[in-house]
């Protein structure tokens, strides 16, 4: 299985894909300098795979990239954030 990560900036969304099947993904929004990453979720007969991780990951690439400070709503990306 190979997991396709596609960022849609213009829906502030991260999706993990398998093939075309969403199979996670990450909401976030942007103001005044910062990134909140929100939600972050994946489906359960995939968990335990690392895609999470991905998708926070790329997140907080996406927010270095642009400049901005990464912080979290979501409690997982709260925990990813806070072990970098």
């Amino acid at each position: 299985m190979s997991i396709e990560i596609r960022h849609d900036r213009c829906a502030a969304r991260i999706s993990a894909l398998d093939g075309e099947r969403e199979v996670g993904y990450v909401t976030y929004s942007i103001s005044e300098g910062t990134m909140d990453i929100e939600h972050t979720v994946v489906l359960p007969e995939m968990r335990g795979q690392g895609i999470a991780a991905r998708l926070v990951d790329r997140a907080l690439d996406f927010a270095r990239d642009e400049g901005l400070k990464a912080v979290a709503s979501c409690s997982y990306a709260a925990n990813v954030i806070a072990k970098k």
